[in-house]
């Protein structure tokens, strides 16, 4: 399987003759999945673009999978935001300090709420899978009251993991209730503990599992480059060495956003390397990178480097 990432792709003004443009050239470049990002956001304001996207693209061929954007804090995506419903709902809230606002995956309330959230997502609509994208803060501790009522008054990070895994097992298996066909891939942060990774790749429910990783030194605007990420080959080893113990697919997606023009050069030989290496069961790469600054310059770079490879 070959995945293009598409995150906050189209959903504030979408122009359906150039969306048709775009997935043709996906197919052209031997994609055969798109993988389209879903927030809060899209579901107060762009329900019915949604559905165009998914329609043009199973016209094109493609399949479609889903990524639940930053949905409770608990997930990533596009684009960087803090939930809508848990501002509305602080109650629900980790008390304790999180990079982002995160629902408490302990409490009833957080879990009716993204249960209900995800049955509108794949009942409304014609999706093929869901990419579960970055687990956020699974080991945190949190001293919620849901939480010291599950594991005590001193949770420890094996609790949060646990907790955490629980919590997607019961969220993903109702997924599946909802339509066993979905194919569902999650990937995690390398920086995440083993006990956590090993773990939660067991998830019965999950067909492929893996990690994100760069190719090349990247830069938000003008401050010089630099190793933002660890290189995706480094996660190589650990995801093959996961998925044989889990029964799982193997997956990887590689980064390309942020990227300057100087970086360019050094990214083509990176990514050439890759997937000369490399074969992951389901591979995703972002079909047009966020904040580049040469743009055009740098989607050439991939659809040349993947006709090569995956054609």
């Amino acid at each position: 399987m070959i995945s293009a990432y598409c995150l906050d792709y189209n959903t504030w003004v979408c122009i359906p003759r150039h969306v048709k443009e775009d997935f043709a050239e996906m197919a052209d470049m031997g994609i055969d999945t798109v993988c389209l990002s879903f927030s809060e956001n899209d579901m107060a304001y762009a329900r019915r673009t949604f559905e165009i996207l998914v329609r043009l693209a199973h016209e094109a061929g493609l399949r479609v999978f889903v990524i639940p954007s930053r949905i409770a804090g608990r997930f990533a995506g596009a684009p960087l935001m803090p939930s809508v419903w848990l501002a509305k709902n602080p109650g629900y809230q980790v008390p304790d300090e999180c990079w982002l606002p995160a629902g408490c995956v302990e409490s009833p309330g957080v879990r009716e709420w993204i249960k209900a959230f995800m049955k509108t997502l794949i009942t409304d609509y014609a999706l093929d899978g869901i990419v579960w994208d970055e687990p956020k803060e699974p080991t945190r501790i949190s001293h919620h009251p849901d939480t010291i009522a599950r594991f005590g008054e001193n949770p420890t990070e094996q609790d949060m993991a646990t907790g955490f895994c629980e919590f997607f097992e019961d969220l993903t298996g109702y997924c599946h209730g909802l339509n066993p066909d979905l194919i569902q891939t999650l990937f995690c942060q390398k920086t995440e503990p083993e006990f956590f990774t090993r773990m939660i790749s067991r998830n019965p429910h999950i067909h492929y599992f893996g990690y994100d990783g760069n190719l090349c030194r990247q830069s938000i605007f003008k401050e010089e480059p630099q190793e933002v990420k660890y290189r995706i080959e480094s996660a190589w080893e650990r995801t093959a060495a996961e998925c044989a113990a889990a029964g799982k697919g193997t997956f990887a997606l590689v980064e390309s956003m942020n990227m300057p023009k100087r970086e360019h050069e050094s990214f083509e030989r990176a990514f050439d390397a890759y997937l000369s290496n490399y074969h992951p069961d389901h591979l995703s790469v972002y079909y047009y990178a966020h904040n580049a600054e040469d743009p055009e310059g740098l989607h050439a770079i991939m659809k040349r480097i993947m006709k090569k490879h995956l054609h």
